[in-house]
């Protein structure tokens, strides 16, 4: 296509662009001190401004235990005094304390749970469904800040059998369970509560102490679940909460 020069619209005029302005000169001192910068206090991150810096807490907890203190949480005191004490010159770390809270399962909490018993138990465990029978009934998860640190789960408030009660590693020997186990117990009252347990595992001594007896002795039960290699014993009991 061709164009006329007569149907081209050329201005008379040019209008000169404005001159740019020049870059403003940048206080050494300023520079020098956002380099000397090596880490920004939790209050003042950005990640304080997503969580919050106090503890959000849920208003719907079934339990909130501020005193125990766990291996894990000993563990991280103890990496935060060393820091302290090899690193005083630096700006310490601040400490924020949470309780460990007893709430029911929401789907948050899904995937922590699901690799809780996959290295507690075995490899596939879903627990999804548990969402649609009385959650609010049938499950206990140990939260302590957004981490999951225990669960415990009822089948359905009818059958009332416990599938899964599981703690996190490093979280033992703080009565994680036992307190799971209660409130499991007392949201279900005047009814029995069954379950399975392999003959060697320590949780025995648990259900003992809540009045578990075995009324059945199963050769094999976890064949198909356990790994070959496990030190857990196949076979099971079964044990029931006469109410």
């Amino acid at each position: 296509m061709i164009l006329r020069k007569s149907a081209l619209h050329t201005p008379e005029t040019v209008t000169p662009l404005p001159p740019s302005r020049a870059s403003p000169t940048i206080n050494p001192q300023v520079l020098d001190a956002l380099y000397a910068i090596r880490t920004t206090p939790y209050e003042y991150s950005f990640l304080s401004r997503i969580q919050g810096f106090q503890p959000a807490r849920t208003p719907t907890a079934i339990a909130v235990d501020w005193e125990t203190r766990s291996p894990w949480m000993e563990l991280m005191s103890d990496v935060r005094d060393h820091y302290s004490l090899m690193h005083s010159e630096r700006e310490q770390p601040i400490e924020t304390v949470a309780p460990i809270e007893y709430v029911s399962l929401r789907p948050e909490h899904l995937p922590q749970v699901h690799d809780l018993l996959r290295r507690t138990f075995w490899e596939g465990i879903s627990v999804s469904d548990a969402l649609e029978y009385s959650p609010e009934k049938c499950t206990v998860v140990a939260t302590y800040k957004k981490l999951v640190v225990g669960a415990a789960l009822l089948s359905s408030p009818q059958e009332t059998y416990i599938t899964y009660l599981s703690v996190r590693a490093g979280w033992e020997n703080s009565q994680i369970a036992t307190t799971m186990l209660y409130h499991l117990i007392t949201l279900n009252p005047n009814r029995d509560i069954t379950l399975h347990v392999s003959i060697n595992n320590p949780a025995m001594l648990l259900y003992n102490r809540f009045g578990f007896k075995a009324e059945e002795f199963i050769v094999g039960f976890y064949e198909d679940y356990l790994d070959p290699q496990s030190r857990a014993s196949k076979n099971a009991f079964r044990l029931r909460l006469r109410r």
